[in-house]
């Protein structure tokens, strides 16, 4: 049997959870501050609508692993095609490649094209999306602009039939 090095009386829950944005980590956290109290697990279970398993499991690993407990272990699943070590470079890329063109902007497929031939990563055009969201780049634009428009032929326009 493992030795516990961890007690309830170690932290502040209640006050660590009004500050969590995680909402798992601020039910745990709750859970925590429950037992700290001296509730018992019945009553946690019924005051927060939780299995009473769910509240056992929850002050048994916050014994082991101590308060990263609360947060959730990284799971198996299939990992991103491009490497975590790439992801800078490849927002440089899409951030300069951007700024090359001299009108119009990127698209999902030049994005996904960029990918595959820098990275040898392939990906649909959802999927580019879904890491362009991981990765924190939102792709939301301002409409593009025609190489040969005429800002100053716009204007005139403008001043021309505004007076209508």
């Amino acid at each position: 049997m493992t030795k516990l090095t961890n007690t309830l009386d170690d932290h502040d829950f209640g006050k660590y959870s009004k500050t969590e944005s995680n909402p798992r980590a601020r039910l745990r956290l709750l859970i925590l501050h429950q037992y700290s109290i001296g509730k018992s697990t019945i009553d946690i279970a019924k005051d927060l609508c939780i299995h009473p398993e769910t509240a056992r499991r929850t002050k048994k690993r916050y014994y082991e692993r101590g308060l990263e407990s609360i947060y959730d272990r990284h799971r198996r699943g299939r990992h991103s095609k491009l490497a975590q070590t790439d992801i800078d470079a490849f927002k440089d890329m899409i951030v300069s490649e951007q700024q090359k063109r001299s009108g119009g902007r990127l698209t999902g497929k030049d994005i996904q094209q960029l990918a595959k031939e820098h990275y040898n990563a392939h990906y649909t055009v959802n999927g580019i999306y879904e890491l362009l969201k991981r990765i924190g780049m939102s792709w939301i634009s301002a409409r593009s602009q025609h190489p040969k428009a005429d800002p100053q032929a716009q204007e005139a326009f403008k001043k021309l039939y505004s007076t209508y």
